[in-house]
């Protein structure tokens, strides 16, 4: 492999390795087989760098490799994982310990009520709130139209809205 590749790769590494880990961890919900599959994500694309024809389309290829690595483990080892393993302690909040636990029951809910919308609305919320892509970006990435990554991050949003507002007993708010 010529030396400018072994850079390209490092310069990729080094930019996508921290949100395609965060990625992983919440589709997977277990930050060990995310670490796992986030090495293979760069074994696979150190093999097919050669593939990547602009740069502007590295993000978008790593994170469908990151994507495609994840379900190939959900069919292969059928894991029991919830969305509600990922560990708090990861991301440590300040204030009183009653903020604390109020922030902590927050996060329950919502990773509950995540866990229960389909799982391609899942994958558009982790790429655009945990991976920070933009829509064309996430476009990209999934090999769908941008249009329709807007309808499903809509549609997500409002549903999680409405579950959580019906689970306050409040009545739901916005679109």
């Amino acid at each position: 492999m010529a030396r400018d590749q072994y850079r390209d790769f490092e310069a990729l590494y080094l930019r996508y390795y921290p949100g395609v880990l965060v990625f992983l961890c919440f589709l997977v919900g277990a930050h060990e087989v995310a670490e796992d599959l986030a090495s293979l994500v760069f074994e696979k694309a150190l093999i097919h760098l050669a593939d990547v024809q602009t740069p502007d389309t590295a993000g978008p290829w790593l994170f469908r490799i990151a994507r495609n690595c994840a379900a190939d483990y959900f069919r292969r080892y059928k894991p029991t994982i919830s969305l509600e393993q990922l560990l708090i302690e990861e991301y440590p909040q300040a204030g009183s310990l009653e903020e604390i636990v109020v922030a902590s029951e927050q996060q329950r809910h919502l990773l509950a009520h995540l866990g229960q919308l389909p799982e391609r609305e899942r994958v558009v919320i982790g790429l655009k709130f945990v991976a920070n892509l933009n829509n064309r970006e996430i476009a990209r990435v999934l090999q769908i139209p941008e249009g329709t990554v807007g309808s499903l991050l809509y549609r997500a949003l409002r549903r999680l809205r409405a579950a959580l507002a019906e689970e306050g007993g409040q009545d739901e708010e916005g679109p």
